[in-house]
């Protein structure tokens, strides 16, 4: 399957790197030699149809660098920006993290962040087709490494997040439910606690001191400075009274102040008092805590303000990196300015804390991390990013320390904290549950005492892609096929002309539909019809391209269509697929039976056309009026290559059996034009079929 945007006729791929890159220029080579126009540049240019950002390819980075190209793939994203909205096309990041996108933790951590980018992209630009590639270099030369990108970008299917290891494994992401297990809360001394000063965090940290035998002494970290209220608002309580008391004083001395200076005024009294309510809560809980005010993203000021922790109250054991903001922007609206706002009390956040506590007896690390990182998020792009990057930090911070309790925990909205009533309303509205206070502050407690080993973890429910985007709509892939990508389709011919085969297309609507669905897997495909064959004239000239769309899921079906891109409203197959949160085992029993009668010797020939690569039936075993028997090859064993989600081979076997059957009791030739159903159980068969 080619991404949109690069195999259409007439595109442009910018590939964004250094001049010196040799995959780049590799890259540049590989698409040209597949009839694809493509330039290596140092930024977006005007011209670019799609846009493959090598940056995170880059080797020999630290951290800082790392971060540097982040910010570059998204001025290369907001450069693309207004072309994607308008036109589509499509845009691609490629990182080395592993090939698992840090899940194991990478020591390039940092960029894991553009996988954030990506999928939030894919969320502003819904005409646009949007891939993150991790792409394990390994000890491969530049060429192996640009022909593993062009064959995932012509082949590779229609997931937003895909794996490539050096082994040639592809795999993609996927989150599953986990039960967290329960055991006794881990021994805290001192706990420092970035953010925790107001809003959620706080209510985790009051919750976790309430439940806990022992409360740790709380350091609390925020900007904020703690200063008495102004006599004007002494005794005040409520938003709308402070503001009027502020007016009525400043008017009383004959001052002129603006409507904003009151709300800031209001603003940082109301954080205050939070503030103050938080410490007195923690200390109420049987806490020792106290606030400091320090810039959590300088590590500067981090080290001065633990030095005083330390001799307060002690070496510090365990870090809660709560702290951040949010700006929201769509790619093509935000600055540089806003961009950076938003990752460095992530970022540089826990940068800061860890370097402050390297002699520290570090046992516990918990990051507050956001389902945005997971889905991406309308407006939300550097803030996917940084807390993607927490994320996999997560990863790499539990590889260092095999002994410290690590856990990247991937919030929902909360009913409090950043989300307005405004942002309620909208999450409400596009059935994305908030988690509630004290819900949460549960969740903090059960993922501290959890048996689960998991690391990134995802808490309130992970939101479908369509709904928090407000977006439900058909999705649509191009479908390049030509000798290379698809090569055991030139034994699919007839009369020297390659015929594509239902099998076949059956396999990329069950590819499309899992892509689409991310959290689903498809039970089966029912209702295939051969609305009009397809040959593939250009099969060893070049390539044929088709386009496949997908609806969005009813009830959990999904209605597939394979058409022609120049005319969508002409259709070559279509087909409904049955989405499931699992599959089925296998059934169990024994096997039908038929009544002895002789087989078929000479299988391939007259009736059957297919060549050596289709040839899957072993042996017909018995063939009468009601029915045929035979063994049949798989995919695995007759060595189709690619990654599959059917067995197709095995599959066209089966059609291949009904066309002997047919001959045998119609006598004559006949095609298939339609399948009832093909059922997937939980176990794919791996040998010969009987």
């Amino acid at each position: 399957m080619a991404l949109t945007g690069i195999a259409h006729k007439g595109a442009v791929v910018a590939i964004i790197s250094d001049a010196n890159d040799d995959v780049a220029s590799a890259l540049a080579a590989s698409l040209e030699a597949r009839g694809i126009q493509a330039q290596v540049a140092a930024s977006a240019p005007e011209s670019a149809t799609a846009i493959v950002f090598l940056g995170g390819l880059r080797e020999s980075i630290d951290d800082g660098q790392a971060l540097a190209i982040c910010h570059d793939a998204f001025a290369a994203a907001r450069a693309f920006a207004p072309y994607a909205s308008e036109h589509g096309g499509a845009f691609i990041t490629v990182q080395d993290t592993g090939g698992d996108f840090g899940l194991r933790g990478s020591q390039r951590a940092i960029l894991g962040g553009l996988a954030g980018l990506a999928k939030t992209a894919d969320l502003e630009w819904p005409l646009a087709s949007v891939k993150a590639i991790d792409l394990e270099r390994g000890e491969r030369p530049a060429d192996q490494l640009a022909a593993a990108i062009t064959d995932e970008l012509l082949q590779g299917g229609p997931e937003i997040e895909v794996g490539l290891r050096a082994t040639g494994r592809r795999t993609t992401l996927r989150s599953e439910l986990s039960d967290p297990g329960a055991k006794e809360l881990p021994p805290m001394s001192v706990l420092v606690c970035s953010g925790g000063a107001r809003g959620v965090t706080a209510a985790t940290l009051i919750a976790l001191a309430r439940k806990h035998d022992a409360p740790p002494k709380i350091a609390l970290l925020g900007r904020t400075t703690l200063e008495d209220d102004p006599a004007d608002c002494v005794g005040i309580e409520g938003e709308a009274n402070l503001k009027r008391a502020l007016m009525l004083a400043a008017k009383a001395r004959g001052e002129m102040i603006k409507p904003a200076e009151v709300g800031s005024q209001v603003r940082r009294v109301i954080a205050r008092r939070e503030i103050r309510h938080t410490v007195d809560a923690l200390r109420a809980a049987g806490s020792e805590a106290d606030y400091f005010s320090t810039d959590v993203s300088d590590v500067t000021s981090v080290g001065r303000t633990l030095q005083t922790v330390r001799k307060q109250w002690g070496p510090i054991d365990a870090i809660i990196h709560g702290a951040g903001v949010v700006a929201d922007k769509t790619i093509a609206e935000k600055t540089d300015e806003q961009f950076n706002r938003v990752i460095s009390p992530k970022v540089d956040g826990l940068h800061a804390l860890l370097a402050a506590t390297q002699g520290d007896p570090i046992t516990t690390l918990i990051l507050f991390s956001s389902v945005a990182a997971r889905t991406g998020n309308v407006g939300q792009c550097d803030y996917a990013i940084a807390n993607e990057i927490l994320n996999k930090m997560a990863a790499r911070e539990q590889r260092r320390r095999p002994e410290c309790l690590v856990k990247s925990l991937n919030w929902g909205p909360w009913e409090a904290g950043m989300v307005t009533p405004a942002l309620k309303s909208y999450f409400e509205s596009h059935g994305v549950p908030l988690i509630p206070l004290v819900t949460g502050a549960t969740m903090l407690i059960d993922e501290l005492s959890s048996t689960d080993p998991s690391i990134e973890i995802v808490l309130g429910g992970e939101p479908k892609r369509a709904s928090i985007s407000g977006e439900s709509q058909e999705r649509s892939v191009l479908v390049h096929i030509d000798a290379k990508t698809h090569p055991h389709l030139a034994d699919h011919a007839i009369d020297n002309t390659v015929v594509l085969p239902m099998v076949q297309v059956i396999e990329w609507f069950t590819r499309a539909a899992e892509a689409m669905n991310p959290s689903k897997l498809v039970r089966s495909c029912r209702s295939v019809r051969v609305l009009r064959g397809v040959t593939l004239e250009r099969f060893h000239a070049g390539g044929d391209t088709l386009l496949l769309k997908c609806s969005a899921p009813e009830d959990d079906i999904v209605r597939a269509y394979l058409c022609d891109p120049s005319d969508p409203r002409k259709r070559h197959y279509s087909a409904e697929l049955v989405l499931a949160d699992a599959l089925p085992a296998a059934p169990t029993g024994p096997a039908a039976t038929l009544p002895e009668a002789p087989g078929i010797d000479r299988i391939y020939g007259e009736t059957l056309f297919h060549g050596p690569l289709f040839q899957v039936i072993r042996e017909v075993d018995t063939v009468s009026n009601r029915g045929i028997a035979g063994a049949l090859d798989t995919t695995e064993s007759i060595g189709w290559r690619g990654h599959w989600r059917t067995d197709p081979a095995a599959l066209d076997g089966g059609l291949q059996l009904a066309l002997l059957w047919a001959q045998h009791c119609l006598g004559g030739r006949s095609l298939p034009t339609g399948l009832g159903s093909y059922e997937r159980f939980e176990i794919e068969p791996r040998g010969p079929l009987q």
